[in-house]
């Protein structure tokens, strides 16, 4: 194989460097989802322990299950990645190419599809938090009446559209709902959970768009220095093959 100039060797370098990184977090979501499949919890993180409870053992066992296949493909793609890089691969550097664009493609059909469908989205979540809400009273179910108060607190706000859904489920405003948890202070805040979270996701569109935008460039420099290494090896392999005649 023939010497390739400075800046494919660079290419090269860059692109194995990146894979391994990538192969890392890969094998750590892989290990992470296997844990939660395991235990059926987080119970060495306390925040997080608190949620799995709320969601249940069931829907823990399929976030461990996604999380298992997001790792194995995650590390599957940086293997191909960093084998094509060391091994002047042009098979594993196509395949990575094509797997890494598809991956752009879908992030960006996810944006748009959210652009698009973002009213029915916010119904959807509306309608979950809901559910929520009426499951965790209803059923008095501690763990997730816990999380409620503790998201009325820390976003100032109370049920899911405003206080008015304790009286409509006839439960009781709890002291989460009041300025520092005080009832006889006031009123209890007017403003409803599902929009306090739903304005806070939004105030942090930069944050999320800005990390989206790393990654994206990070994926769209993937595709293009592996196809660029694939067609430089072609071409070197080509020449090889002239001088030999």
């Amino acid at each position: 194989m023939g010497r390739f100039s400075c800046g494919i060797q660079c290419t090269r370098a860059t692109l194995f460097g990146l894979n391994i990184l990538f192969l890392f977090v890969g094998f750590t979501v892989m290990g992470l989802g296997i844990y939660v499949k395991v235990n059926g919890n987080f119970s060495s993180i306390s925040e997080i322990y608190k949620v799995s409870q709320a969601l249940g053992s069931e829907a823990m066992q399929w976030i461990g299950v996604g999380l298992i296949v997001a790792g194995i493909f995650t590390a599957l793609l940086a293997a191909f990645g960093c084998l094509g890089a060391v091994l002047q691969n042009r098979g594993f550097l196509y395949l990575y190419a094509v797997l890494l664009s598809l991956i752009v493609f879908f992030e960006f059909g996810a944006v748009i599809t959210t652009l698009v469908f973002r009213n029915d989205l916010w119904k959807s979540y509306d309608s979950g938090f809901v559910e929520i809400f009426n499951h965790a009273y209803g059923e008095n179910q501690t763990a997730t009446i816990q999380i409620i108060e503790d998201i009325e607190h820390r976003f100032k706000c109370c049920g899911v559209d405003g206080p008015s859904d304790y009286a409509k489920f006839g439960y009781r405003i709890p002291r989460s709902c009041y300025p520092n948890e005080k009832v006889i202070a006031g009123l209890p805040y007017t403003k409803g959970c599902a929009q306090a979270v739903a304005i806070w996701v939004w105030n942090q569109l930069p944050i999320i768009a800005g990390s989206l935008g790393v990654l994206l460039f990070i994926e769209i420099f993937g595709v293009i220095s592996s196809v660029a290494l694939g067609v430089a090896i072609s071409h070197s392999s080509n020449v090889e093959d002239y001088h030999k005649f």
